[in-house]
Parts: C-alpha cells; structure tokens; sequence
C-alpha cells in the first residue's frame, strides 16, 4: 500500500472515530501513513492506515485489551478505586503520562497516607488478587519479609546434621557453588549447591540407594505377599532405569524350604509364577491350573472364576494361561503341537484383546459424545464414562501428549467442563458466588482465583461480602501495642476465653500481631494465661524431638496442635527439612497441592484426570475432631455434594506407633458424617499397602488394586470413572518422580 491510497482521509477518519479515538496528528496518504491517536481510555496509540482498515486497530493498552500493554494511567485508576492516594514510577515526569508505558516487574511506590508501598504490579497482583487471604495495600514497614538462611558455617552445620552429611573442605564462596559433602554412613561423596544442600534427603544418596538396591526392595516386597522370598541379586539393563526381565531367577517357598525352578522375572513377576514347585505344599499352583486340557476345559474354568480378562487369568492360573499363549511350551516333546489355543478361547468368552491403537476425528468424537449426552450425562466425569474404551484410550493419549482433544470438542458442542464467568456487574458477581455456593469469601478466592480478580477490579468486592454477610479480616497491624492487648483484654473477657490457646484459635490473626512484636509475655501477665512455651533460639535437633515426642502425624496436625513451635519453623526456614524428615506433604498432586501419603495424591490425581473441581483438605464445620478442635477432610466435592475421605487404617486393624489411635480416629470421623447426614466416599488406602476383603471382593496389595477400587468406589457415589490400565499408567505416570520405586512397582 505504498503507492496512493484509494480511501481518503476523510474515510480513515471515520474509522478512527468509530474505534473510539481521536486524532491527535497525522493525515492519511497511503497504507503507511501513521496517526496519532488517544484512545477513550487515555492512552496514546500509534496506529498506520493499513492497521486501521484492518480488525488490529483496537487499544493496546489495559484494559481495552486483556493482555495488552500495562500503562501507569490504569494503575491510578486501580489505586483510586482501592482508597489509596496514587502510584508513581521512576519515568513519571520525564514521559506524559498517557504516552508512558511501564513492565509489570518495575517497582512502583503506592502512597496511602504516609505509608509507602514498593513492590511491582506482578507482585501486588499475584499476592492480593490471587491469594487466599491477600491485602492489597501492605506498607514496606509492616510488611514481613522472609529472611534466607545466610551462607556461614553455622548455617551449613544445622543443615547438614540431621542429613548425616559431614561439612564440606572448604566453605563455598557463593550459594551457587557446589561443594562436596560426605555422607557419613556410606562414606559416599555428593556435590550439592546450597539450595540442594536444604532440600537434600538420605534418600537420594546415590551410594545408599541405588537403582539396583531399590528394585530387589521392590521385588521382595512383592514376593513377601505369595510367602516366597528371593535371595539374590537383579540384573538391570545397561544405561536403563529397568530391571532385566529375560534373566533367570529362582524364588524359595517359606512354608516348605523348597526353591522353585529357575525362570525369568517375567513370568515371576508380571505372569503369576509365584507359587510354590512343591505339589504337597498349601503354597503350591491351584488343582485346576493344568496343561495339556482341550479349549472347552479352559473355557469352562475361566467363566467358572468369573475372570473377564487374560491378566487376571495369569494371577490365579499361570500355567495353563502360558499354556493358552504358546501351547508348544508346554506340549510334551514329539507330540503335535496345538495352535490358536487362546484365539478359540478368546472368541468364546470374548475376552478382550490388545489391538491396535484406534484414532478418531474430531467428527467422530463428537458422535460419541453425544450418544453419551443422550443417554443422560451431563458432566464430562459421566460422558467419559460412557464411552467405549478405545474412545477413551485415544483421549489419555492425546491427554499425555499435551492435546485436551475432549474439552475442545465439548466446548463446541456446548458443554461447559470447567465453570466460567463473566462479571460485569454487581448482580453478576452476586450470582456467581451464590452458584459456586461458597461458604467464605477465602474459599470462593481459592477456587475461582479468576472470577474473584473480576469482582475486585470492578470493586465490587465489598458489596459482595456484605450481600452475604461476610465479614471483612480486621487489620491489626495499624494499631498501636497497648491497643494491641486492650483489644486481646476485651475479647477474652467478652467470649470468656480462659486459655491463651482458645484466645489464638478464634482470634489467629490478632495474636500473630502481638507475638511479631514480642508482647506474649505482657498479654499472658496482664490476663492471668499460663506463659505459652518459648521456642525462639530452639535448634532444629530439639524442635526435631518436641515433635517426635507429640507424635504428630502430619504437618497440618503440628501447625493445629503447636501453632507456636510451626512458625517458628516457618521464620528458621526449617519446615521444608522437617517434613522431609518425617515424610509430610512430599508429594506433589499434578493441581499443584502436596500431600502427606501417596494413596492421597493418587486420589487427587484421578479426580484431576477426570475434571472434578474439588477442594483438598476442607475443614468441617458440622462436627469437632476426637479430641476436639477443628476436624478436615480429604477432599470435598460440591455439586452434589461429596466428602471423600482416604483411609489408611480399617477400624479393626491392629496399629501401632504414632497412629495406634488411627482407628478411633476413624470411628469418630464416620459415625459423625452418618450423624450430620453428610454423605461420604471411604476410600481405603491401606489397600495400597495391605491386601484387604472389600465388598465381598479379594483385592491384592498394589496401586492396581488401589485406583481399581477406588474408581468402582467414586463412581457409586455419583462420580463415574472408568478404570483402565491407560488410567492406570498415567496415575503411576503422575507420581514416579516423587516416590519409591518400591511403592511404583505394586
């Protein structure tokens, strides 16, 4: 468009006005002709002939375009609606205010009185808009900043003591330098940076844990189930994490002292030969697990057992399934070998076989969706479990490799997976909150973190909460020490508190002002409370044994029980290395949250893969804990509403330890759910590590036999989830990174 145009100016002119500018300057020749515009919004754009006649020539800035350019302008109308007095940049008076554009990371001084803010818009943003209890405005001399553990000696030593690492030669020069420590029990060395060093576990020495040693752990554990033990050692594939499976090993029979004939860990391991050689053994092969039997044999005892699949045929009759699948193995020597054994079998019982992979189109996805929508599902949980497996296979696939074929092609046809909402009033903000049914403004941030942004940058926030009668967190900060144990005074004798803990359980906030500034001691005194125990200047060995010796289960149950010792923790950045060390939350859900066992994660996982929105550990407002104080559950699902609870004890299991009272605990927690008519999914996640009798079916010890169960369990509450090893795959996918490869194997 170099050459003349054949639009006037006049025409262009139009065009500007309609997009809601006016021209400062410029005048249009050709394509290239560029114009000053300023936009409605207050911010100057620079657009060309060609961009206007085209669908680009909208505002650049925020918010006339969602991920535009940030302009300090909108940001004083942030300030303005928020109550506070403006929000200046370093360029402000070197550039006009409506050309200056600004990064989302500069820093900026938000002014409120005579308190002065210094933080960036992408961290305003994310602490306040995104948070669950976030404050927008927090001036610098109020605001806590989390110190980093300094680079001395010292530092090295408490980090190093409970790791069994020796200290290094020589002191690195920076946090970033890698330095090697011995490890004290094997003598190996490890080169760790010092962020490694406070992350570090014994479980990841390389000399301690090897692959080798892990996999014969994992092995073993599995033979333990079938009384049969293996004392030798795995060959593991050159430059592979993986066991060999051709070597061949032999097991011995605990009952009888008898050791089997040597086979491959294949056939041991994954094809059920974990029975004893021994005929007169109780440990011994089934009477029925025969070779050499005609095709109607083998129909018969397989539809006999009720066995729909050729794996499940292998656990209990692993001769003659190899029988069925190479019938020459097995046939006596110069005698005709049989063929399509398992084919005949197969068609009879019409059992289901690997076949090649199916893909589908778009089209045809949409088919079976709406055969599924027809037949009445009307969430996405419930449309995946109405397809045929080789749908839902080729949506895991594409699900792994990163292509959500299944919600592009819902959203289509209409179907809302994952709740959405547009604000733009306060009637619609109203109604959003109201349809999410959220019991506090906390919860309904958490949840929907987008929405919630919406409502406070509309200001609407305020209407909202006292539409529902929320009420807004007090900010403590602001006032004075004296006024900070008068208010402490006057709530204790008007809610008649007569410890300092039920003062801190009600009032956490208020308290976590009065202990910043060291007044416990002067609230204590002045109210007659029992002085709390003094953590400050405790070593990480002593907090280590406090909470050893309270026998806390997990870091929640520490922070609800010893709220004080916690954030002490939290200030000595310790948290971290102590739930390392008593194994809490060192498992990471694939939404981001940890988790304190690895049946829990597996479970948040499902739900995840199937699109539930869920909320992890609620805590229950209907009834108390055992001993009283707050009780939560595992996950909560709102419509209809669902508590999923992950046990990891049966009540008659015999425990011991510091979960001997998990059974009471148990009890409790059930009879109180019955009681408050608050319906329940028990998920039983000691079936992870136990073999158990559920429901009349004998479950073996596994992650198998875990996500199996628990997908029949979820989907007779009303969450429908088809078990499949696709499914199974991609759950043991989701936590490899994070667990033992003992627990992976199962």
């Amino acid at each position: 468009m170099s050459r003349l145009s054949e639009y006037s100016d006049q025409h262009i002119l139009d065009i500007i006005h309609a997009a809601g500018y006016e021209r400062l300057s410029g005048q249009h020749s050709n394509g290239q002709s560029v114009h000053e515009l300023i936009h409605s919004c207050g911010m100057v754009n620079l657009k060309n002939s060609k961009t206007l006649l085209s669908d680009k020539r909208h505002c650049c800035f925020i918010p006339c375009h969602p991920r535009g350019k940030l302009s300090l302008l909108y940001l004083k109308t942030i300030a303005t609606r928020l109550g506070l007095d403006d929000v200046t940049h370093d360029q402000e008076g070197q550039t006009e205010l409506r050309r200056l554009t600004i990064s989302a990371k500069d820093l900026l001084r938000w002014k409120k009185g005579d308190a002065v803010m210094t933080q960036s818009w992408h961290t305003v943003r994310s602490r306040a808009l995104s948070s669950k209890k976030g404050t927008f405005f927090q001036a610098d001399a109020t605001r806590r900043k989390p110190r980093s553990a300094e680079l001395s000696l010292s530092t090295l030593a408490l980090c190093c003591a409970p790791k069994r690492l020796a200290l290094p030669a020589s002191m690195p020069a920076r946090r970033a330098d890698k330095v090697e420590y011995t490890h004290t029990v094997c003598g190996g060395t490890v080169a760790l940076r010092f962020v490694e060093l406070q992350r570090w576990s014994e479980a990841q020495c390389p000399h301690c844990h090897s692959f080798e040693s892990t996999a014969l752990d994992a092995f073993k554990a599995f033979l333990i189930d079938f009384e049969m033990t293996f004392d030798g050692t795995l060959e593991v594939m050159e430059r592979k994490s993986q066991v060999k499976r051709s070597q061949v090993i032999s097991i011995t029979c605990n009952v009888c002292d008898q050791r089997n004939d040597a086979r491959s860990y294949d056939l041991v391991r994954y094809r059920g030969y974990t029975y004893c050689d021994n005929p007169g053994c109780r440990n011994t092969y089934l009477p029925a697990d025969r070779t050499c039997e005609s095709d109607q044999y083998y129909i018969d005892l397989l539809r006999t057992h009720g066995i729909t699949r050729f794996a499940d045929g292998q656990r209990l009759f692993p001769r003659s399934m190899r029988y069925l699948k190479q019938p020459s193995a097995a046939s006596p020597t110069g005698a005709k070998k049989p063929v399509r054994k398992y084919e005949v079998v197969q068609q009879a019982l019409d059992l289901p076989v690997n076949t090649r992979l199916a893909e589908f189109t778009d089209d045809e996805l949409r088919k079976a969706f709406q055969h599924a929508i027809d037949a009445g599902a009307t969430t996405i949980g419930a449309v995946r479990s109405k397809l045929p497996n080789d749908v839902n296979n080729f949506i895991s696939r594409r699900r792994i490799a990163g292509d959500f074929v299944h919600h592009r092609v819902l959203a289509e046809m209409g179907m809302r997976f994952k709740r959405s909402y547009e604000i733009a009033s306060l009637h619609d903000a109203i109604e959003c909150v109201r349809d999410t049914k959220s019991a506090t403004w906390a919860e309904f941030v958490t949840r929907y973190p987008g929405a919630s942004t919406s409502i406070i940058d509309l200001g609407l926030k305020e209407d909202v909460m006292a539409s529902f009668g929320w009420t807004p967190l007090v900010n403590y900060s602001r006032l004075t020490n004296q006024q900070l144990l008068d208010k402490a005074g006057e709530l204790r004798h008007a809610e008649k508190f007569d410890t300092f803990a039920m003062l801190e359980r009600a009032y956490g906030s208020l308290i976590r002002n009065i202990r910043e500034r060291s007044l416990i001691a002067d609230l204590c005194a002045a109210q007659g409370f029992e002085q709390t125990a003094v953590w400050q200047g405790m070593t990480l060995e002593e907090l280590v044994q406090h909470i050893r010796d309270n026998e806390f289960a997990s870091s929640s149950d520490w922070h609800g029980s010893s709220s004080g010792s916690y954030k002490y923790a939290a200030t000595q950045n310790w948290v971290r290395e102590i739930s390392k060390q008593f194994n809490w939350g060192i498992y990471r859900g694939l939404n981001g949250f940890s988790y304190d066992s690895l049946p829990e994660t597996i479970v948040a996982n499902l739900l995840h893969l199937a699109d539930y929105e869920v909320i992890d550990h609620p805590p229950i407002e209907q009834f108390p804990g055992v001993g009283g104080g707050r009780a939560t559950a595992d996950f909560l699902v709102h419509s209809p509403p669902l508590w999923i609870e992950v046990w990891a004890y049966r009540t008659d299991d015999v425990v011991s330890g510091k979960l001997a009272g998990y059974p009471v605990t148990r009890k409790h927690k059930e009879a109180r759910y019955l009681a408050n008519a608050m319906p329940l999914c028990g998920l039983e996640g000691g079936l992870f590590y136990r073999p158990y009798m559920i429901d009349g079916k004998q479950y073996r010890r596994g992650m198998g036999s875990f996500v199996e169960h628990a997908c029949r369990r979820l989907t007779e509450h009303g969450l429908p989830i088809v078990y499949s090893p696709d499914l199974l795959a991609e759950l043991r996918q989701s936590v490899h990174d994070q667990s033992d490869s003992a627990f992976i194997e199962l």
